[in-house]
């Protein structure tokens, strides 16, 4: 079972993302806030990453949603 994330923690973490100018580093800045927060990495494609602070929330939403 994976860990759940809330919607806060999600906001919180697109926001921080887009902050990133570089688009290449956004994902890698991404991958490092989740390590801090206790969930896996995200494995994913070059460009794969949503490219707007909602989107990139409903994304980490739909990919850490608690299985029930």
């Amino acid at each position: 079972m994976t860990k759940r994330m809330s919607k806060t923690l999600a906001a919180e973490l697109a926001e921080r993302t887009m902050k990133i100018e570089n688009p290449k580093n956004r994902a890698l800045a991404l991958n490092e806030m989740l390590r801090k927060h206790g969930f896996g990495p995200l494995k994913y494609s070059h460009g794969l990453l949503p490219g707007e602070r909602t989107a990139i929330a409903a994304w980490l939403l739909g990919i850490y949603a608690a299985n029930e």
